[in-house]
């Protein structure tokens, strides 16, 4: 028998339901979702988070790409004995996480992911986690809350609600708020200073919170918008680099842009009134713009200086081609994910510069996704407080159709395109 929702059923009745799902899916063009699904369904977490775990890049890592994981790790305050592990761990695996964004607690299906991908990978590896920051503090996960079943608690003024959590900082009412944070939470935080990174202490939050409750030394939490600027800060100084003739090269620039015309290139961080506001950064024809910041591309050092000094982040299509495509990591990724990468693989394999690189073989479609069907709202916060996690242990047998079929709404009217 297995689980749906809160009722039992059996195995045939399981396949009777995902098959529906994928019949629906293909019939909605979600393709590579559907997939994923009707090729896993049957196979038990455990087992289904080895086999993704399995890869072997064909080339090195970038030292460029390499060094930014490093200086990554050193502004997590990463102490270097660690470090060098995790950089090792990095090199040899080339497997990242890339579902969540960057959140201080995350949801009940972000947690499941995390607990599925890192069934697979044992001390002396590490699971790591690429937390995407390029989003508002408005984004439906609730980057600047403590999230809980029962209401959350609001870490930043109104003021910044729209505002970019890349490169943020901590605000005075999260100081503040701490007073109405259980204990049990409390205790677990990270000492905030106002004005100092709150990426930082984010991200120190979410590894605390999820190496307590699964038990794990080997979660690393990192911001891979924070690793893709530093990375190209590097390679942009480059002139030979692909990074460097797709912003600084007009041929090459021109055949990008044919091919990715309205794609978000940078978010930034603009100021409307004493509001702070995102917006998205495309290709013009000789400068970066967005609604009210615009970059010219005559000069390298322009670029790079508001990589280094301003808050301009990397969006996803730079941040796959960094990490996936030119430096072969294998990227988990959500129902969203697993329909997108795909496509970005398949425009950038057609591009001339992109030949070299021999993209196709790299494994995009690596699905992690689902909700415990016996604790659809099983929050982080909310597992410290109340639970514990003595049951996640023996949920290593569950089969992922039981962890998809809670969530079947959403994986068929989900947003399939961007994060």
């Amino acid at each position: 028998m297995v689980w749906q929702y809160y009722k039992k059923m059996t195995i045939e009745e399981l396949k009777i339901q995902i098959s529906d799902i994928v019949k629906t899916l293909k019939r909605e063009k979600k393709q590579h979702l559907a997939e994923c699904i009707e090729k896993n369904w049957n196979k038990t977490a455990a087992a289904y988070s080895k086999e993704l775990n399995s890869w072997e890049p064909s080339r090195p890592m970038e030292k460029e790409l390499h060094s930014s994981f490093e200086k990554e790790l050193e502004r997590l305050g990463i102490i270097d004995s660690l470090k060098i592990k995790i950089l090792h761990s990095l090199q040899k695996k080339r497997v990242l996480q890339t579902a969540p964004h960057l959140v201080a607690t995350e949801s009940p299906r972000m947690f499941c992911i995390n607990w599925l991908g890192s069934l697979g990978v044992k001390i002396p590896d590490f699971y790591v986690i690429a937390m995407f920051s390029g989003i508002p503090f408005s984004n439906n996960s609730h980057p600047g809350r403590i999230n809980r079943k029962d209401g959350s608690i609001n870490l930043f003024p109104s003021n910044i609600q729209d505002g970019l959590v890349f490169r943020s900082t901590i605000q005075n009412k999260l100081i503040e708020s701490r007073k109405k944070i259980p204990a049990q939470i409390n205790k677990l935080l990270p000492r905030a200073v106002a004005g100092e990174s709150y990426t930082k202490w984010a991200l120190l939050v979410c590894q605390k919170i999820e190496s307590e409750i699964l038990k794990k030394e080997n979660l690393v939490f990192i911001d891979i918008n924070e690793v893709v600027s530093n990375y190209l800060i590097r390679v942009l100084r480059n002139t030979n680099h692909i990074f460097h003739k797709i912003f600084f090269d007009l041929k090459t620039r021109c055949e990008f842009m044919e091919t990715f015309r309205d794609e978000s290139i940078f978010n930034c961080a603009v100021m409307n009134g004493k509001y702070e506001k995102m917006e998205n950064m495309i290709f013009s024809v000789n400068s970066l713009k967005s609604k009210h910041k615009e970059i010219l591309l005559a000069d390298p050092k322009i670029l790079i200086s508001e990589l280094e000094n301003t808050r301009i982040c990397p969006g996803l299509i730079l941040s796959f081609m960094a990490i996936a495509f030119l430096n072969e990591f294998k990227c988990f990724g959500s129902f969203a994910q697993v329909e997108y990468l795909p496509l970005y693989q398949e425009k950038l394999a057609k591009l001339k510069f992109m030949k070299e690189f021999d993209i196709k073989k790299i494994p995009t479609a690596n699905l992690t996704t689902g909700i415990f069907p016996d604790a659809v709202n099983f929050y982080p916060v909310d597992i410290i407080i109340d639970t514990g996690n003595d049951k996640l242990k023996q949920k290593e047998k569950i089969l992922l159709g039981e962890l998809w079929l809670p969530m079947k709404d959403k994986l068929i009217n989900g947003r399939q395109n961007k994060k």
